[in-house]
């Protein structure tokens, strides 16, 4: 079969490779659609921490944003039957380890990651994956399902978070997951969205995708006008999805008494000066969240019914082959790139 293959920073290969073997607890599934997302770059770049740290190892197939056809079940997976749409999950756990059997998968020492730690991802025609970790999604057009994976990721902090429809919730960074976190407060009917920015088109499509006010922090002051939005509360919930340190006075000016935030954003070693005292003060919840453990099918039913879609951070649709050009899109956003969809 057809791959990209990483071999080294800024080496990928679109060449043939072996057709991967499927166990009896696998499924052999044809790739429709891939997204590229930031890891990818740091994957093709050779920064991302878990290649610098030796924890993975090339060459590596990348991509674990994706959907596809199932096209052979192994003799154990009878769950489910060629030509169904499905996804897989970016964490695959051991199911045997105390994090896997309490649940928390995402926590497995011995976990693996679908094109980011010792398993081959989606950037190919075809993926073998174990049946425990793989969900039907009949109802979608494989574009919108490739993106279940980063709306899991929006889904795991508004549910850890308790978002309600009696909270104001603000979502610091109008990237890829803040627009889908917009979607999913919309869905669990926050009481107002405020999407946090820097950038003026990425905070419109945010308001295409629900927020009701949206703030750029270089030509306004967040805290007046979140103050006005919310007629002096300020907000209930913040959805962090930035990942740089400059966010956190921001987040603090924000927040009302007994506020819950939750951080998506990985700081890349980079650390944030906090006063604690506020946060002891205002009896502040801090929650950290990885990946999106046991929520694919809530994330599928969202797609389904209408309340979640990927087609409008969708900007580019480009084939498996142009993998090098569609990561360039991305870095220099080039003609307002937000997704980059990829077809084998």
């Amino acid at each position: 079969m057809k791959a990209i293959e990483i071999h080294g920073p800024r080496d990928a290969r679109y060449h043939d490779v072996a057709d991967p073997v499927v166990g009896p607890d696998d499924v052999l599934v044809r790739v429709r659609s891939v997204g590229i997302c930031g890891t990818d770059l740091e994957l093709y770049d050779g920064t991302m921490f878990y290649l610098t740290s030796g924890m993975a190892n090339l060459p590596l197939i990348p991509g674990h944003e994706w959907s596809g056809e199932v096209v052979e079940c192994g003799k154990n997976a009878r769950e489910f039957c060629p030509g169904d749409r499905v996804v897989g999950e970016c964490t695959v756990g051991c199911m045997q380890c105390d994090y896997c059997r309490r649940g928390w998968y995402n926590q497995c020492p011995n976990r693996t990651e679908t094109g980011i730690l010792n398993r081959s991802g989606g950037f190919a025609e075809l993926i073998a994956f174990p049946r425990h970790f793989l969900h039907r999604c009949n109802g979608l057009e494989f574009d919108d399902a490739a993106f279940i994976e980063p709306t899991g990721v929006a889904l795991y902090p508004t549910k850890l978070a308790s978002v309600t429809p009696a909270d104001y919730v603000a979502i610091m960074g109008p990237g890829p997951i803040g627009l889908f976190t917009v979607q999913v407060a919309k869905a669990y009917g926050a009481r107002k969205i405020i999407l946090v920015g820097t950038r003026d088109d990425r905070l419109a499509i945010g308001r295409a995708c629900g927020a009701d006010v949206t703030v750029n922090t270089r030509t306004e002051e967040l805290a007046e006008k979140v103050r006005d939005a919310t007629d002096g509360h300020m907000v209930d919930v913040v959805i962090e999805a930035v990942g740089h340190p400059s966010v956190w006075p921001d987040i603090m000016s924000i927040v009302a008494p007994r506020a819950r935030i939750a951080l998506t954003g990985l700081f890349a070693g980079q650390t944030c000066t906090v006063d604690f005292d506020p946060i002891v003060v205002k009896d502040i919840s801090i929650l950290g969240c990885l990946g999106s453990p046991n929520l694919w099918g809530e994330a599928i039913a969202l797609h389904e019914r209408g309340l979640v879609s990927s087609e409008p951070l969708i900007t580019h649709r480009m084939p498996l082959a142009s993998f090098s050009e569609a990561v360039e899109i991305v870095r220099d956003r080039r003609d307002g790139a937000v997704k980059v969809v990829l077809h084998p």
